[in-house]
């Protein structure tokens, strides 16, 4: 017979110990598992793809950068991806909580909005997404340049100048 001080040491040794073994059993995927060029990198972001539960069990290059970030410990980047909208904030945090490494999205900033914003009209034109990405780029971080004028145009209706954009031509790709 168990005295209530020992029921309650017992309980909690319990309680530690299925935690740890859920942990355990979570933590299948490690930071040294994803690092690009690793032995099974693609199975392990596919099993992180499913624990994180991104959306039907996908990844993407996004969501590679973010688990490159996190595993470097640059907040900012992972921020920067949230806030532009490359990334769902949840989605950020589930990757986070399979490494084993806390991430708390910031609110996302009115800049960042607004690339999302533009992003998706300058999509909705018909520009591929990565060409929707460098149109948006120059548009917001340099408007004189051919490329922004060009997207300003397309923006005001002009047709012509949308299927310029469309088109995607060399001076509206962004140099990361």
């Amino acid at each position: 017979m168990f005295y209530r001080g020992e029921r309650i040491a017992l309980l909690f040794a319990t309680l530690v110990a299925s935690s740890i073994v859920a942990n355990c059993a979570f933590a299948q995927v490690a930071c040294s598992d994803l690092k690009y060029g690793a032995p099974n990198y693609q199975e392990k972001m596919t099993e992180l793809a499913r624990q994180a539960q991104l959306p039907d069990n996908y990844w993407n290059r996004y969501h590679e950068s973010v688990v490159s970030d996190l595993c470097s410990g640059d907040m900012k980047d992972v921020d920067k991806l949230v806030d532009e909208g490359l990334v769902a904030p949840q989605e950020a945090a589930g990757i986070g909580r399979v490494l084993g490494i806390t991430y708390k999205a910031k609110p996302r900033s009115a800049a960042g909005k607004r690339y999302r914003y533009l992003r998706e009209k300058f999509s909705q034109m018909g520009a591929c997404g990565s060409c929707a990405d460098n149109i948006a780029q120059y548009y917001i971080k340099q408007p004189g340049s051919p490329c922004g004028k060009l997207a300003k145009q397309a923006l005001g209706g002009d047709p012509e100048a949308t299927k310029e954009l469309v088109d995607f031509p060399d001076y509206c790709q962004w140099k990361y």
